[in-house]
């Protein structure tokens, strides 16, 4: 209640926030009893699981960008308009947690139009892993609009059927992933 007097916001905004920080490491929450300050300084290091940001990054590379090409060459209208209500709503979404769905959707919805359903299954076992990544470089700021304008770019590649269009701009989109993971990791308490 406090938060929510001294900001001006609702609880979703404050509960979103709050998840924000605690992805980068500044606070923890304690079941039943709150959330808390657990460091003054972001983790200089992100790990997920066992997997560093440049291990996912790098399978992601090895797993997306083929997929996005294959998905420029086979696609169907059925895909184009899954994508583009995924888009849409990913445009519309209000929360942090809403827009990383949509985010996981897309790259699913880009792998099922390669009509190869291990491409799926790849991508939806790499969403899951990516989650607590995924909220954490959804904390900064700038990543909501970047995101859905390199979404855009992949989208508008596939459309076109532009195979290697498609795999550059997933190199595009995944080389702003890992500047946002780095900045996450450089940030440091100015106090």
């Amino acid at each position: 209640p406090e938060l929510l007097a001294q900001f001006g916001v609702s609880r979703p905004v404050i509960r979103e926030a709050l998840r924000g920080l605690q992805a980068i490491g500044l606070t923890e929450s304690r079941t039943g009893r709150g959330t808390f300050v657990a460091s003054k300084v972001a983790k200089l290091t992100l790990s997920f699981g066992q997997y560093s940001p440049a291990d996912l990054n790098e399978v992601r590379r090895c797993v997306e960008m083929p997929a996005a090409s294959l998905a420029a060459s086979r696609r169907t209208q059925e895909h184009i308009d899954e994508m583009q209500r995924i888009l849409d709503a990913h445009d519309l979404a209000t929360s942090t947690d809403e827009r990383v769905r949509l985010d996981g959707q897309f790259h699913c919805s880009i792998a099922r139009a390669t009509g190869n359903m291990l491409f799926l299954r790849l991508v939806e076992d790499l969403r899951e892993i990516l989650q607590e990544q995924s909220l954490a470089v959804s904390a900064l700021p700038h990543r909501r609009t970047a995101a859905a304008t390199e979404h855009r770019a992949i989208f508008d590649a596939i459309v076109r059927g532009d195979a290697d269009g498609a795999a550059a701009a997933v190199t595009t989109h995944l080389g702003e992933v890992e500047i946002a993971i780095d900045q996450l990791t450089s940030q440091r308490d100015p106090g």
